[in-house]
C-alpha cells in the first residue's frame, strides 16, 4: 500500500485525502469527548462519569439512609458496568461531588479524607467510604417509573440513563466545569431556594424578562461563601452565556491588645487554594511589596476559615486590605461560559434559555411518571376486578377449579364462564386461600374504590397542562423547604467601576461591649477566655454582644435616652476602662445608667420599673432622633431598673425582691411614645422592688438567685404565662436577686466577680430553695457568655 491510497480486503487501492479522513477522524473525537466526558446535560447538569456514578450507587442501594460502602466498590461498579475509562479519572469525579468547597449541594455524602480547600488530595479510594446524599435523591426520583430513557451500555450488557429525572435545576445549583476539544464550560454555582423560585416564577409566567427573573435569583451563590461585587458582569452572563461575576474575600478588622491592628479573612473566593494563597501574600510582604504586614497566620479549624493579617501599629486595615485585593486572589473574577448540551448539541446559553430547558425536561418527567403510574393503577384494577368476579361467584369458581385436570384448563374455564381475561384467571389461580375471609373481601373493595379515585385523579393530570404545572410547582415547593438553605455568598453594594478604596468592605469587628451604671462603655475584641469587668465602685449593667458599627441606646434610672454609635468607641482591652458617654454626647448623666440595647437587634425596647410598670416603644422611636434623649416616663417616687430588646412574639418575665416572678406577653403591652410611662406588668408589693427582666422562651431555662448566693435552674414551663399586671408565683427565694433567662450572670459578690452560667447550676423545682452557688451578692447583671459560642 503507497502513501495515496488504502488497501480494501479484495486487494484493490482506494484513493482517499487525507487531509479530509483527519478532518473526519477529528471532529468525530471532538464529539465523542464533548457529548461522551466534557459537557454537561442542561436537562440533569451532570457529566455522563457523574451520571453513572450516582445510577450505580442507586443500584447498589448507596441511598442517603443506607450504610456508607468503601468507595473502591462504587469505582468498580462504575468502571465495569458503565465507564470505561480509568478508575482516576472516575474517583476525581465522586470526590468533586462529595465536597462542600467544590460544589454547592453535594450529591454524594463522603466519610473519611475527601480533600480540602488547601488543595489537598483526597484520600485512595480503598480508604474513603460515601453513600448518596438526600438532595441526591431527588436526582433520581422516578427513574424506575420509566421517566427518562434507557440505552444499552458500551458493551451492550447493561442499560444505563441518558439523563436523570432531576428533581431540582442541578445545571444552575451545583454550575459545572469541563474542557472539552474546542469549547469549554464554567457555569457558577447558586442557591437552591432561589433557583427554584425562579423556575417557578417562569413557569407562572413564561414570558418574564430577566430582570424579573433576576430579582428572585439576582447572583451565584458559591459554597465558599465570599462575596460578589454586583454589577453588569452577572447580567451579562445570564444574559449572553457569558460574563464576569467578581468575587472578593470577606474581611473583618480586629483590635489586639496594645492597639495592634488585623486583618482576619472568613471566606475567600471560589477555587482560590487557600495554601496557595498564603504563599502569595508571604511573598508579597518578602518582596516588600506590600508594607505594613507583620505576622501571617492560618487559624482555621472544623468551626470555619481564619486567616490572620496582623498589621504594624499605625497602619490602615483598609488600605493594606485593598492592595492585598489587588496583588492576589483576594479579589478574582469567575469567567462564565455557559456552554451546555441540548438535544445532545453544545450550546452556548443564558439564564432564561436554561430555566426553560429544564422546566421542559421536568414536564416530560412528571407526564412520563403520571403515565406509568396510570398504567400500573388501570392493571391492578384489572386484577382486582378478576378478583372481586371470584367471590362473587366463591363456590362456582372453587367447583371449577377443582373439576379441572390442569391450571391452563381451569384458566380457560374461567376465561369461559366468568368472562375473565387470562390476566385475571391467572391471578385468581394463585390468589392465597386467605384472601376468601370476608375482612379481605372488604380490603380488595376498598382498594378497587382507591384505585379508581387515584387514575381519575392521574387523568386530569394528562389532559390539563395547568394540573401538571400545579403539581410540579408543589413537588419543587417541598424540595426547596426540605433541602434548602440560606446564601452564603453575600451580595456587595458597590458597583464595578468604582474607586479601588470604595471598592473595600471591611466588615465591622465582633466585640463584647461592656456598659457600667456610671456611663463607661467598653467595647472589647471577642475572644476565649475573656476576663470579667470587676470594679465595685461602677458595676457592669449591660454586656452586648454585636459588632462595632451597631447602634447603642442607653436607657438612664430617670428614663433618660443616650444614643450612642459604637464606631466611636475604641475597641479595648478590660484593663482599660472605656469611653464616657459625657465625652461623645457632650452632656452630663442625669441618673445612672441601669440598661442598654443594640437597636438593631430590637423590634421594640421594653422598659422597666422598680414599681412593675412596663413600656413598649417601636425601635423607630429611637432612630434618627437626637442623642440625648427620654427613653421612658418615670413616675414620681418610681426608677427604670431595666431595659430589653423584644419582639412582639416575645414573652418576658419581671421579678421583684419578694420572691415573685410573672410571666406575660410582649403583645399584651400596648406600643407607646417614647415619654409614656407603661402599664402595670408584676403587681409589686410595698417595700420591694422589681430586681430582674428577661425574655424568656418555653424550652429555656430560668435562673434563681437569692442574695445570699444560693442558685438553681427551674424549668421555664414551671412558671405559666399570666396577664400581666399580677402578682406572679413563687420562685422559692427570698430575698431575690434575680429571676430570668439569659446567657449568663455577672455577679459581684463580697468574695469577688463571678460569671453565673446556668449548666453549672442544679436544676431544681420552683417551690425548692436554691443551692449555695456564690458569696452574697452585691449585684447584678445580665450578660453574655464571655467566650465564643
Amino acid at each position: 500500500m503507497n502513501a495515496q491510497g488504502s488497501l480494501l480486503e479484495d486487494g484493490t487501492i482506494e484513493d482517499v485525502d487525507i487531509a479530509e479522513r483527519m478532518e473526519q477522524s477529528f471532529l468525530d473525537y471532538s464529539m465523542s469527548v464533548i457529548v461522551g466526558r466534557a459537557l454537561p446535560d442542561v436537562r440533569d447538569g451532570l457529566k455522563p462519569v457523574q451520571r453513572r456514578i450516582l445510577h450505580a450507587m442507586n443500584e447498589a442501594g448507596l441511598r442517603a439512609d443506607a450504610q456508607y460502602r468503601k468507595c473502591a466498590s462504587v469505582i468498580g461498579d462504575v468502571m465495569k458496568k458503565y465507564h470505561p475509562h480509568g478508575d482516576s479519572s472516575i474517583y476525581d469525579a465522586l470526590v468533586r461531588m462529595a465536597q462542600e468547597f467544590a460544589i454547592r449541594e453535594p450529591l454524594v455524602d463522603g466519610r473519611g479524607n475527601f480533600g480540602s480547600v488547601d488543595g489537598d488530595s483526597a484520600a485512595a479510594f480503598r480508604y474513603t467510604e460515601c453513600k448518596l446524599s438526600p438532595l441526591a435523591m431527588e436526582m433520581l426520583a422516578g427513574i424506575n417509573e420509566e421517566t427518562v430513557d434507557f440505552a444499552p451500555n458500551y458493551d451492550g450488557y447493561e442499560v444505563e440513563p441518558q439523563v436523570l429525572p432531576s428533581r431540582f435545576p442541578n445545571l444552575l445549583v451545583n454550575g459545572s466545569t469541563g474542557i472539552a476539544v474546542g469549547m469549554a464550560t464554567n457555569i457558577p454555582p447558586h442557591n437552591l431556594v432561589e433557583t427554584i423560585d425562579a423556575a417557578l416564577l417562569l413557569m407562572r409566567q413564561p414570558s418574564a424578562s430577566l430582570d424579573q427573573i433576576m430579582e428572585v435569583l439576582p447572583a451565584p451563590d458559591f459554597p465558599t461563601g465570599a462575596q460578589i461585587v454586583v454589577g453588569d458582569g452577572i447580567r451579562d452572563a445570564y444574559e449572553t452565556g457569558k460574563g464576569a461575576v467578581t468575587m472578593q474575600a470577606v474581611a473583618a478588622t480586629e483590635t489586639r491588645s496594645g492597639g495592634l491592628p488585623r486583618i482576619v479573612i472568613t471566606e475567600i473566593p471560589y477555587q482560590v487554594n487557600k495554601a496557595t494563597l498564603l504563599t502569595k501574600i508571604a511573598d508579597l510582604v518578602k518582596d516588600k511589596k506590600v508594607d505594613g504586614i507583620r505576622d501571617l497566620r492560618d487559624e482555621s479549624s472544623r468551626d470555619g476559615m481564619r486567616i490572620v493579617i496582623e498589621l504594624k501599629r499605625g497602619e490602615n486595615p483598609s488600605t493594606t486590605l485593598e492592595r492585598l485585593y489587588d496583588l492576589t486572589d483576594l479579589r478574582t473574577n469567575f469567567n462564565v461560559n455557559f456552554v451546555a448540551l441540548d438535544g445532545g448539541r453544545p450550546k452556548t446559553m443564558g439564564l432564561l434559555e436554561a430555566l426553560h430547558a429544564y422546566i421542559a425536561h421536568q414536564r416530560e418527567v412528571l407526564t412520563r411518571r403520571t403515565g406509568y403510574r396510570l398504567r400500573k393503577a388501570e392493571e391492578r384494577l384489572h386484577i382486582l376486578l378478576g378478583y372481586l368476579i371470584a367471590l362473587d361467584n366463591l363456590d362456582a369458581v372453587i367447583a371449577l377449579i377443582r373439576a379441572s385436570d390442569s391450571a391452563s384448563e381451569a384458566r380457560a374455564g374461567l376465561m369461559r364462564e366468568f368472562g375473565m381475561s387470562e390476566i385475571q384467571a391467572g391471578a385468581v389461580l394463585d390468589m392465597q386461600l386467605r384472601r376468601l375471609a370476608k375482612l379481605e373481601r372488604q380490603k380488595i373493595q376498598d382498594e378497587h374504590d382507591e384505585l379508581q379515585t387515584l387514575i381519575g385523579t392521574l387523568r386530569a393530570i394528562l389532559e390539563d397542562p395547568a394540573q401538571l404545572d400545579r403539581l410540579l410547582a408543589a413537588e419543587l415547593n417541598e424540595i426547596s423547604e426540605a433541602h434548602g438553605n440560606p446564601r452564603r455568598s453575600r451580595l456587595g453594594e458597590v458597583a464595578e467601576g468604582e474607586d479601588a478604596e470604595e471598592g473595600v468592605l471591611l466588615a465591622a469587628q465582633n466585640v463584647t461591649t461592656y456598659v457600667t451604671a456610671g456611663g463607661y462603655l467598653k467595647p472589647v475584641a471577642r475572644k476565649r477566655l475573656t476576663k470579667p469587668h470587676n470594679a465595685a465602685h461602677d458595676p457592669v449593667v449591660a454586656v452586648l454582644r454585636g459588632a462595632a458599627d451597631d447602634v447603642l441606646l442607653l436607657v438612664g434610672a430617670d428614663g433618660g435616652g443616650y444614643r450612642v454609635d459604637a464606631d466611636e468607641l475604641q475597641v479595648s482591652s478590660m484593663r482599660q476602662r472605656g469611653t464616657t458617654v459625657e465625652s461623645l454626647l457632650d452632656t452630663g448623666l442625669t441618673a445612672p445608667i441601669v440598661g442598654a440595647v443594640v437597636l438593631a437587634q430590637a423590634d421594640f425596647v421594653l422598659t422597666v420599673s422598680a414599681q412593675g410598670i412596663v413600656k413598649r416603644s417601636e425601635r423607630a422611636e429611637y432612630e434618627g432622633r437626637v442623642r440625648a434623649t427620654a427613653a421612658a416616663g418615670v413616675k414620681s417616687g418610681d426608677e427604670i431598673v431595666a431595659v430589653l430588646a423584644v419582639a412582639e412574639s416575645d414573652e418576658v418575665m419581671v421579678a421583684h425582691s419578694g420572691g415573685q416572678a410573672i410571666r406575660f406577653a410582649v403583645a399584651d403591652v400596648n406600643a407607646m411614645g417614647r415619654r409614656a410611662s407603661g402599664v402595670a406588668g408584676l403587681n409589686v408589693p410595698k417595700g420591694e422592688r422589681v430586681v430582674a427582666a428577661s425574655v424568656v422562651e418555653e424550652a429555656a431555662d430560668v435562673i434563681v438567685l437569692a442574695t445570699d448566693g444560693s442558685a438553681k435552674i427551674v424549668d421555664a414551663s414551671e412558671f405559666p404565662t399570666q396577664g400581666r399586671g399580677g402578682k406572679g408565683v413563687l420562685t422559692g427565694a427570698e430575698p431575690l436577686a434575680y429571676a430570668g433567662a439569659c446567657r449568663a450572670l455577672h455577679v459581684p459578690t463580697g468574695e469577688g466577680y463571678v460569671i453565673l452560667r446556668p449548666e453549672t447550676l442544679t436544676p431544681m423545682s420552683r417551690s425548692r430553695g436554691p443551692a449555695p452557688a456564690v458569696g452574697t451578692v452585691t449585684g447584678i447583671c445580665v450578660g453574655e457568655r464571655d467566650e465564643e459560642e
